[in-house]
């Protein structure tokens, strides 16, 4: 005898939803489909001059997992900042506006008020957007970054804490998130790391340095903070590894700009304003490859809105545009121009 089942049958109900559910829920993955909102990293440095790392032709010291990063992801050969001063050059970064557009004109001053950064746009996206480490930024209001403990804050500090504990945390929970890890290393007065370590005699000394005792002592303390980012570079990437995300993660290692030597920081020559960046993205960004689009500052909050799902419209008031279609290869070149200017921080 036949037994017909009526989905008013409650136990069969049961087992057929199941079975739904689990078909309605596997198939994606099966396919390789990957919807998710892609996490965001960035790890900044503080006062790095490109040009020091051997990823950018540095020929001084050994930095490991910078050069690992550098090989999984996207290097950029011509990015910029316009203005080689922390405050400017962060505020750029965050609300993709030029200083004078946002109001932070000069070193230790404010973002006018009302303006948007990226904590406001990606929140917006469901995102949580927190910071770890050196701010330099203000007000507020334009900056209402969940901050996270354990990272040294302080750029002039004898040390360069990094305890990443509460930035794992942060990572491991389960909404998306954005997390700037701003370290504060190699600024000066250069007082971490092992400086005895490296040749003094046989440093090669950039072009615009006049060699001297003074200058050869002060360039080995600054290389031996590089090499302190560097090993912390890698103990965050280990912690983002831990949180099993590193695979929807995007990851933008930037060296904002150049150290505070002659025709460096506080200048408008190449070493002052050109900043280094790499960014990896596993699945989109091709690893070990390198790029010669112009890009600045401004432009990476709205590639990061558009990374994440969110749409740029005239009404956002960018000085910036998204190079998205760089990062996914599908262009070569973004910006004609760069710009960059240069005022005394008088009025701070």
């Amino acid at each position: 005898m036949t037994r017909v089942f009526s989905i008013t049958d409650r136990g069969v109900f049961k087992v057929v939803l199941t079975f739904v559910s689990i078909v309605l829920f596997t198939i994606p993955t099966l396919l390789g489909q990957t919807d998710k909102k892609p996490n965001v990293l960035i790890i900044m440095a503080d006062d790095l001059t490109y040009l020091d790392l051997p990823i950018y032709g540095g020929q001084n010291i050994a930095t490991p997992n910078i050069d690992a990063f550098r090989r999984q992801g996207l290097k950029f050969n011509k990015a910029f900042v316009s203005m080689a001063m922390c405050t400017p050059s962060r505020s750029e970064l965050l609300t993709g506006k030029y200083p004078l557009s946002n109001g932070a004109m000069f070193n230790h001053t404010r973002t006018k008020e009302g303006t948007k950064s990226m904590v406001h746009y990606l929140e917006g996206l469901g995102y949580r957007v927190g910071i770890a480490g050196k701010t330099h930024i203000k007000p507020k209001s334009a900056y209402p970054f969940e901050y996270i403990e354990g990272i040294e804050g302080s750029a002039v500090a004898k040390t360069a804490g990094c305890n990443l504990s509460e930035v794992e945390k942060f990572m491991a929970k389960v909404a998306p998130f954005c997390l700037i890890t701003a370290l504060t290393s190699p600024h000066a007065p250069w007082t971490v790391g092992e400086p005895e370590k490296i040749d003094l005699e046989g440093l090669v000394l950039p072009p615009n340095m006049a060699d001297t005792k003074i200058t050869r002592e002060s360039y080995r303390r600054y290389l031996a903070e590089i090499m302190v980012f560097d090993e912390q570079v890698g103990s965050i990437l280990d912690a983002l590894d831990k949180t099993g995300k590193a695979n929807n993660t995007l990851v933008l290692l930037t060296t904002e700009q150049g150290a505070q030597f002659p025709f460096n920081k506080w200048t408008n020559f190449n070493a002052g304003i050109h900043t280094g960046i790499v960014i990896r993205w596993p699945g989109k960004v091709v690893p070990n490859s390198e790029t010669d689009a112009l890009v600045q500052y401004a432009d990476v909050l709205p590639t990061l809105i558009e990374a994440c799902g969110g749409e740029i419209t005239e009404k956002n008031g960018f000085d910036g545009s998204s190079f998205l279609d760089v990062l996914r290869g599908k262009a070569k070149t973004h910006r004609k121009y760069a710009y960059a200017l240069h005022h005394n921080d008088a009025f701070r």
